[in-house]
């Protein structure tokens, strides 16, 4: 009898804690936005990559703290460029590995005050090398001066 109670509360725990996450609210409302995938960029050495990041930036100075231009040959050889004035830059630094490494943006969805960035982690190889993987992408401000919360989600 003890088990059967025990398992019940458990089961009346675990029900309430996933019911309870605002997240999924949020998500169950929530449409996708546009955002634009920045290319052509790498994380600095500076900055400490020994634990995940998540970041909002709001002006070119704070992006320079974290990320470099890459200009490569070619048509797309030229970083992205991203308008502080209108955009947002929302971005996930993971710990530098030395395994080949893909942050992949999945969707970007908003409800009211509310974005909420989904992402995937590609994992590969064991290189000879590390690597800081990261994904970073822009999108617009709103048009109002409301606080916005922003909630990253690895899927």
């Amino acid at each position: 009898m003890k088990r059967f109670l025990y398992f019940m509360m458990l089961v009346a725990v675990l029900m309430c804690c996933t019911q309870c996450d605002p997240l999924k609210k949020v998500e169950a409302q929530a449409y996708p936005i546009n955002y634009t995938e920045l290319d052509n960029y790498y994380v600095l050495n500076t900055v400490d990559a020994n634990k995940l990041r998540k970041v909002i930036i709001d002006n070119e100075q704070d992006f320079r703290q974290y990320f470099g231009e890459a200009a490569v040959m070619g048509r797309k050889g030229q970083p992205t460029p991203v308008n502080f004035k209108t955009q947002y830059v929302l971005a996930v630094i993971l710990p530098t590995t030395d395994r080949l490494t893909q942050v992949i943006p999945a969707e970007i969805s908003q409800v009211n005050n509310t974005v909420v960035f989904n992402y995937r982690v590609k994992k590969g190889e064991k290189q000879s090398h590390t690597m800081t993987p990261f994904a970073a992408v822009a999108i617009d401000k709103p048009k109002n001066t409301e606080q916005f919360e922003f909630y990253f989600k690895q899927l």
